[in-house]
């Protein structure tokens, strides 16, 4: 337990972080070891918040300095566990509310290791199917733990896993530089969520939602429907974590062959067909962008 008479006091007892720990994971642990809430540790740091998953994206000097003296660490190394320095390009495609993905094996090597709880930062990440720490498939937060089920299992769109896991390691490579690509993958992965009309529905006459995605996994359509308003390309990271293989095996398969969007192009109708040219310009301008700049 901590009271006020600690306030000016380095915590006695700092918890090691794990790889890639996210901030607001490592306070949470901290708020538990000292038998507090998080809101409580938050308002007793006096950092300015409550809620400390808000330090993960938007961290004030300070705050660094409050949080170095009370944890005893270096500026930078609490820099570089928020999401700050995460490339522009792919800001929109993390998650901001609750980790949505898992990996089994290193959440229990964690809870061995006296770090149960743990979150990673790349389990914030929307382009991520399997985990880099030690190459497992993720699992779906909502997934009961005891079945072992990875996404892989889980997913309607497992027989695209080895297509998602290639996609996957094109956005990685984007990210870190490559500019040997014709279309920006990130920008690929909002195209591709672009809503559309088929034009036909299952009775043969009423217009049917669709995306663009459909028209590479006519099955997509299907499943995606009856949670439509889920759907946005907009906000990629607001994808279900179950449709995230057939994005990402979109994007693989696009990147392999640039002609699919031709084909994409014709299937795609009304206003959802000017989206879809708009973000292919955009893919890419900033993929010439990015062959550039290297």
């Amino acid at each position: 337990m901590i009271d006020d008479d600690d306030a000016h006091r380095p915590l006695p007892v700092v918890l090691k972080p794990v790889a890639d720990e996210l901030l607001s994971s490592w306070l949470a642990r901290h708020a538990a070891y000292y038998g507090v809430s998080g809101p409580f540790f938050a308002k007793w740091l006096m950092l300015g918040t409550r809620n400390l998953s808000l330090l993960d994206h938007r961290l004030g000097l300070a705050q660094v300095a409050r949080l170095s003296e009370k944890l005893r660490c270096d500026p930078i190394a609490l820099i570089a566990m928020t999401l700050i320095d995460t490339p522009a390009g792919s800001a929109e495609l993390i998650c901001r509310d609750r980790a949505p993905q898992i990996c089994r094996s290193c959440a229990d090597r964690h809870a061995r290791e006296g770090a149960s709880g743990a979150v990673p930062k790349h389990w914030q990440k929307a382009w991520r199917v399997t985990c880099p720490a030690c190459g497992a498939p993720l699992s779906d937060t909502n997934e009961r733990p005891d079945t072992g089920e990875t996404l892989r299992d889980t997913s309607p769109f497992s027989h695209v896993w080895k297509e998602a896991v290639t996609g996957e390691a094109v956005i990685e490579r984007f990210l870190r530089g490559d500019g040997s690509f014709d279309y920006s993958p990130i920008a690929l992965m909002r195209a591709l969520l672009v809503h559309t009309w088929r034009p036909c529905g299952a009775n043969g006459r009423e217009p049917a939602a669709g995306w663009a995605l459909g028209t590479i996994f006519p099955e997509f359509d299907n499943l995606a429907r009856p949670i439509k308003r889920r759907i946005n390309h907009a906000v990629v990271a607001a994808l279900p974590i179950a449709f995230r293989p057939a994005l990402l095996a979109g994007v693989s398969r696009v990147i392999a062959n640039p002609e699919i969007l031709n084909t994409v192009q014709d299937d795609t109708i009304l206003r959802g067909r000017r989206a879809f040219e708009r973000l292919c310009e955009t893919a890419r301008l900033e993929a010439e962008v990015a062959r550039e700049s290297h």
